[in-house]
């Protein structure tokens, strides 16, 4: 017992309760937690009816600091950058409206880990007592070491819907935005747990319609072992979003092959 104490604090120290603030991926700040719990006064924040309880500190007053009243703006992403390089894109938007927080540990003394698998230095968590929307919102990284502020469509450039897409393109892109583009990458940009969906080849190309219908619906009912979770079972007109999730993956897969045609030579 002794020694499984002994490398839990060697874990807790090797973390390091650091943060570190990005523009546009260029470091800014890094701050201890005691240097954190000086700008925004921890709390403590109750989730699932009390099954989940963290000491936490508000985001919204960090961000304010370092990005000035200019923090927010429509076009404006904030991305909660993980050790393992998951990189979860939040809108501006959110952060402001809805009461975002970092979790440090938890409040009643149970180890601060979800489902075995450790959350520190930095848990990104919403009231989701108060605000409900936030657990089909999604958007809950842990081992957060950074955040990283920057506008959506100059990071994300590549990732947009092709010019004078469909509406349910559109759709398509705002669902995988939110549910997707944490972990796969577009054209080279976006999380790097999961592979490409566009390069070299589209994942439209390779796998028919149907099984990719399944595979985003629930991916273990086509892959063993499968990592990649399931769309939220709840998630609003959930058959309609994988349909469309599929059209921007096309449109994508379309544009991909339009610009990498020779040019016609001139007569």
């Amino acid at each position: 017992m002794r020694r499984l104490l002994f490398l839990l604090c060697l874990t807790q120290f090797a973390w390091g309760q650091d943060l570190e603030l990005r523009r546009s991926g260029k470091a800014l700040a890094h701050f201890s937690l005691a240097e954190l719990k000086k700008i925004a006064t921890p709390t403590t924040l109750r989730l699932d009816g009390g099954a989940r309880n963290y000491w936490v500190v508000p985001v919204k007053p960090l961000l304010e600091k370092v990005y000035g009243p200019k923090a927010y703006g429509e076009d404006v992403t904030f991305l909660f950058v993980c050790r393992d390089g998951y990189r979860s894109p939040v809108k501006a938007e959110e952060v402001r409206v809805l009461p975002a927080y970092l979790a440090f540990s938890t409040s009643d003394g149970k180890p601060f880990e979800l489902e075995n698998k450790p959350l520190g230095p930095f848990y990104l968590v919403w009231d989701s007592e108060k605000y409900p929307e936030r657990k089909l919102g999604g958007n809950w990284p842990f081992q957060v070491v950074a955040i990283d502020r920057a506008n959506f469509s100059q990071a994300y450039a590549a990732t947009l819907p092709p010019p004078k897409s469909s509406a349910q393109v559109k759709h398509g892109f705002a669902v995988f935005r939110k549910k997707c583009l944490s972990c796969h990458q577009i054209n080279g940009q976006g999380g790097s747990m999961a592979i490409d969906l566009n390069q070299p080849l589209s994942v439209t190309e390779y796998i028919k319609k149907p099984y990719l219908h399944k595979i985003i619906s629930d991916p273990s009912k086509v892959r063993g072992r499968a990592t990649m979770p399931a769309l939220d079972s709840k998630f609003p007109k959930r058959e309609q979003a994988i349909k469309d999730i599929i059209a921007y993956l096309e449109a994508k897969a379309e544009q991909r092959r339009k610009a990498s045609k020779p040019a016609k030579p001139r007569k």
